[in-house]
């Protein structure tokens, strides 16, 4: 377990170092739910992916071929506890996107833990836009999340 958080500080400190040595315009970024959204712009984030032949990452992206908008209920619904299948914890996707609503990636939040993700999962998962990836989206994608996961009182997430 150490040597993943270790690799991911190795990573962030990295993606830091890249931010740090960019010198182009300022970006602005938040993270939003799919409620601020366009069905438009989420399918481009989602062709992204299917475009270099990778999954769709994280997984609560999937569809799996239901309609735009049951998608966008069944995400909504994901942190009430009472409509939860056994076995999971209330959670919460929310998306990178830069200020012109363009996604720059996605983070899967987990407001509990089970046995299940204290071996694999822990408290998110996320992905950045393959064609946007090495620009520290990550690293500000995942401080961003900390502090989303502080406001809803966990204050030591755990990454796998």
């Amino acid at each position: 377990m150490y040597s993943s958080f270790f690799l991911l500080i190795r990573a962030l400190l990295i993606c830091y170092n890249d931010l740090e040595d960019r010198k182009e315009g300022t970006l602005t970024m938040k993270l939003v739910t799919i409620h601020e959204l366009t069905e438009a712009t989420y399918q481009s984030y989602v062709s992204s992916f299917l475009h270099v032949g990778e999954p769709l990452s994280p997984s609560s992206l999937d569809a799996q071929g239901q309609s735009y908008e049951h998608f966008v209920k069944k995400l909504a619904t994901s942190k009430e506890e009472a409509v939860l299948l056994p076995g999971h914890v209330p959670s919460e996707t929310l998306f990178l996107v830069a200020d012109n609503g363009y996604i720059l990636g996605a983070i899967h939040l987990r407001y509990g833990i089970t046995e299940e993700l204290l071996r694999y999962g822990g408290h998110m998962s996320f992905s950045i836009r393959p064609e946007e990836r090495r620009k520290g989206y990550a690293f500000i994608m995942i401080k961003l999340s900390l502090n989303h996961l502080r406001a809803q009182g966990i204050f030591n997430a755990l990454v796998t």
